[in-house]
C-alpha cells in the first residue's frame, strides 16, 4: 500500500476521535522562512507526540542536545549537492527558542543504511546523551534495494533502543525526487517508515510526501538544465525543510509542557 494511505488513514482516525479540532490549534506556527513556497496544506506537518525530554530540557535553561543520524541528504554540505536541511536548522530553531542554547552533534554518513545507523546508535549515540535524535533514513536503502523488511527491522530496533534510553525521536522520511524516482522506487521505504511511526506513536516528519507535494505543484523548478539554479532550487527547498522541521520539534516540546 502507499505511505499516502497510511498518511490518509492516519489523519482519518484523529478525526474520527475529534483530534482535528484540536490540531487547528495546536498545529505548529506559521513558517518564519521569507519565501512563500515553503507553504504546505493544514496538517500535512501536524504531529500529536509530545517531546518531553525536549521540553523538560528547555525549561532548565541547560543546552538542548540534539543528535542527526542520516545519509547525504541530512550532512551539512557534501561535493556535488546542495546545502541539506541540516544548514538551516540550527537558525530555525533559534528564532523559536531564542534563550536556548543548542549542541548539534551530526552522525551522517553518506551511505549509511538503516541498519548501519541501528549499530550506531547502540555503539556511538549513549556517550552523547542526547535529548533529541532526528533520525533519517530511507534513500541509501532504496539505492541497495535492501529488503523492506530488513529495513523495517532495523527502523523499529533503534527506534526501542533511543527509547529505551530515554532520548526524543523525530524521523525523518526519505526525501522525493522526480528524477530520482524514475530510477530508485523510495516508496516501499517511506510506507515502511510512516506504518512503524503510526504503530509506534512516534513523531514523523513527512519529507517524502512534503517534496513530493512540491513537486507535483511545480512549486520548486526540478525542471531547469541550468545546473545552478537546479542547485539554488534545491536548496531553498531544503531552507523550506529546515523551517517546516524546526516548527515541529518545537510544537511537540509544547505539546510536553502541562
Amino acid at each position: 500500500m502507499s505511505s499516502r494511505w497510511f498518511l490518509h488513514k492516519q489523519w482519518f482516525l484523529r478525526g474520527m476521535a475529534g483530534l482535528l479540532l484540536a490540531a487547528a490549534a495546536a498545529l505548529p506556527p506559521a513558517v518564519a522562512a521569507d519565501d512563500p513556497r515553503c507553504a504546505l496544506p493544514d496538517l500535512m506537518t501536524y504531529n500529536e507526540q509530545p517531546m518531553p525530554r525536549v521540553a523538560r530540557r528547555l525549561k532548565s535553561g541547560e543546552p538542548l542536545r540534539i543528535v542527526i543520524l542520516g545519509s547525504s541528504s541530512s550532512l551539512q554540505t557534501t561535493k556535488g549537492l546542495p546545502r541539506s536541511y541540516v544548514v538551516g536548522l540550527p537558525d530555525a530553531l533559534g528564532q523559536r527558542l531564542k534563550d536556548a542554547t543548542l549542541r548539534i552533534d551530526n552522525l551522517s554518513e553518506r551511505t549509511f543504511t538503516a541498519a548501519q545507523m541501528a549499530d550506531a546508535i547502540a555503539q556511538k549515540i549513549p556517550a552523547l546523551q542526547p535529548d533529541l535524535v532526528i533520525w533519517q533514513t530511507g534513500n541509501v536503502d532504496a539505492a541497495q534495494k535492501v529488503d523492506i523488511n530488513s529495513f523495517a527491522e532495523a527502523l523499529n530496533s533503534g527506534l526501542q533502543r533511543l527509547r529505551s534510553a530515554g532520548s526524543d525521536v523525530l524521523l525523518v522520511a526519505p526525501q522525493f525526487r522526480m528524477r530520482l524516482s524514475a530510477m530508485v522506487d523510495v516508496e516501499p521505504y517511506n510506507a515502511a517508515m510512516v506504518q512503524i511511526a503510526v504503530a509506534e506513536d512516534a513523531a514523523l516528519f513527512p519529507r517524502f510526501e512534503i517534496m513530493r507535494h512540491w513537486a507535483e505543484a511545480e512549486v520548486f523548478d526540478s525542471r531547469s538544465t541550468d545546473l545552478a539554479r537546479q542547485m539554488r532550487e534545491a536548496e531553498a527547498q531544503n531552507r523550506c525543510l529546515a523551517e517546516h522541521l524546526a516548527a515541529m520539534i518545537v510544537a511537540a516540546a509544547k505539546l510536553a509542557t502541562p
